[in-house]
């Protein structure tokens, strides 16, 4: 089966994603899902520094596997980031570069639960 690459999934799924009228909102803490998502996203609309980009695409990659292990598996890691996904798309540039600050800061960080 060919691994689809992290931009496409977040692409497909925000293609798909009902559109809000609320104002999205950063969460307060990190979660693996989520940081997938806010990562891949402040990485597609280009709020990190080129320089950086490494660094944030491998802290992506660890929150996917985290994901995956607390999630039981590929798939259900993959439906959990792509519901994700629509909760944090309308997420302004400040708050994308927060967001992934955030997740950066606690890619080292043990997870019990993937919100």
């Amino acid at each position: 089966m060919p691994k689809l690459p992290l931009y496409a999934l977040l692409l497909a799924a925000a293609l798909s994603a009902p559109v809000h009228a609320e104002e999205d909102k950063l969460p307060d803490h990190a979660s693996p899902s989520a940081c997938v998502v806010i990562i891949g996203l402040a990485l597609q609309n280009g709020v990190i520094d080129a320089a950086d980009e490494e660094d944030y695409k491998a802290a992506a990659e660890t929150f996917r596997e985290k994901s995956e292990e607390l999630n039981g598996g590929k798939d259900a890691a993959n439906q959990m980031i792509g519901s994700s996904v629509a909760f944090f798309d309308g997420l302004s540039a400040s708050d994308l570069e927060e967001g992934a600050e955030m997740c950066l800061d606690a890619e080292d960080e043990s997870f019990d639960a993937d919100e």
